[in-house]
């Protein structure tokens, strides 16, 4: 591939900040900002903590790159050097054009002026013309929604408003880059449904985006490549069809979860997720209605939980199942508290639960399992221990016709349908 035809080079890209853990007194805090902006040296390197470490990748242009990695990875860090926010330690970016970016909310707008004012100095910052700015502002203010409200102060402006403004800002004012962080999720669906229609426009236009989030569904639409941080390093690159189900095992806690054909598992040892405090839940079956051995279920069909545990001693033990899709949207959750009567759950044991009509679309999903103290409500839910335990299918089996439903569409319901008119 030509140089030509690369729109962003990052290679060796470093970030570290000065962390002293002890002294933090006043003149400390002077000499850690003056090292973390590289104008005082020397330290002991146990007193750096590195927030990037040797990233480099490159994306062509007239694509867009999902960046990925759970909370803490780097993904802001990178983001930020690239906008030049803050400088590298070590590495470099080229990125070649005009750059927008959507950042963090409350980032790149100045909250005492209108938001008419704030769209002309981002466009000047951006070194557009003001008479190209002129051209663009009605359609603009149209994309963002925000026609009543575009001479108010954006202080005043709610999550949603700032976010719509600024997103359309750093796409429609014809910047060859534009460089978006997880805040595009505060919008609404309708936003969120136009933005990803104007992504692809912006792509096939021969513009280049470098896409952060969460969001696996929506990486998996709009996204060409991608590449997965963790602890500041790049992990894994590649397509993001490949890429995503690595990702979605490291969110999940999924990398030791058995395989979909397995119907039991000994979760004792199992990664646990972050809140976890205690390690209760030992052991897990998957059963059919008749209480046999079963990893592959139908839909409308009996589903069947055993799930032994130790040292349930909370006051109102509950327990609780949660079932993702491959995208690892939860799809449902179920609770011991569901029932009429409570249940006097003893403090080490095995707990049985049964679904009579499992209304799970066509697919692969993922089990989790949580146990909690809750008096019966869900602001006195507190979570003891939570782990993602198994896999397992789901069959249609005939439960309804026509195109289905599949793992990512939602419940499966039987329907009549009658023309009356």
């Amino acid at each position: 591939m030509h140089d030509t035809e690369i729109a962003i080079t990052v290679e060796g890209l470093g970030k570290r900040y000065y962390t002293p853990q002890r002294n933090k007194c006043k003149r400390n805090r002077v000499l850690s900002h003056l090292r973390n902006m590289g104008i005082v040296k020397g330290a002991q390197e146990e007193d750096y903590f590195w927030a990037l470490r040797d990233v480099s990748f490159e994306v062509p242009r007239g694509q867009i790159l999902g960046i990925m990695g759970k909370n803490g990875s780097g993904k802001s860090t990178l983001l930020k050097l690239l906008t030049g926010v803050t400088p590298p330690t070590t590495g470099r970016a080229v990125l070649k054009g005009r750059i927008g970016s959507l950042l963090e909310v409350g980032t790149g707008f100045h909250p005492d002026m209108s938001g008419r004012e704030n769209v002309f100095m981002s466009g000047t910052l951006l070194g557009i013309p003001k008479a190209e700015i002129r051209a663009k502002f009605d359609e603009l203010v149209a994309f963002a929604g925000i026609e009543e409200f575009i001479d108010m102060p954006v202080k005043r402006y709610s999550s949603g408003m700032y976010v719509r403004l600024a997103y359309a800002v750093a796409s429609m004012l014809q910047s060859d880059i534009l460089i978006l962080d997880e805040v595009l999720a505060v919008g609404d669906s309708a936003f969120q449904d136009k933005a990803r229609k104007n992504m692809k426009e912006i792509v096939s236009s021969g513009r280049t985006i470098l896409f952060v989030s969460h969001n696996a569904r929506l990486l998996s639409q709009i996204c060409t490549k991608g590449i997965i941080l963790d602890r500041g390093e790049v992990t894994h690159a590649g397509h993001i069809a490949e890429i995503l189900p690595i990702y979605l095992r490291k969110i999940l806690n999924i990398d030791d979860v058995s395989a979909g054909d397995c119907t039991e598992a000994y979760i004792g040892d199992m990664p646990r997720f972050e809140h976890a405090e205690r390690n209760i839940l030992k052991k897990i079956w998957l059963i059919n209605g008749n209480g046999n051995p079963c990893s592959t279920f139908k839909t409308g069909a009996p589903f069947g939980v055993r799930i032994q545990y130790e040292g349930a001693d909370m006051p109102f033990p509950a327990f609780e199942l949660f079932i993702a899709n491959e995208f690892g949207e939860r799809v449902t959750t179920i609770s011991s508290t569901h029932v009429k009567e409570p249940l006097l759950i003893p403090e080490n044991g095995v707990i049985q639960c049964f679904v009579d009509d499992l209304r799970l679309g066509e697919g692969m999903y993922n089990l989790g399992l949580d146990i909690a103290n809750c008096s019966g409500t869900a602001a006195t839910y507190t979570s003891f221990d939570s782990v993602m335990a198994l896999k397992f299918k789901v069959h249609l089996n005939g439960y309804v016709t026509g195109m289905g439903v599949t793992s990512t569409q939602g419940a499966v319901h039987k329907s009549r349908w009658e023309v009356i008119a």
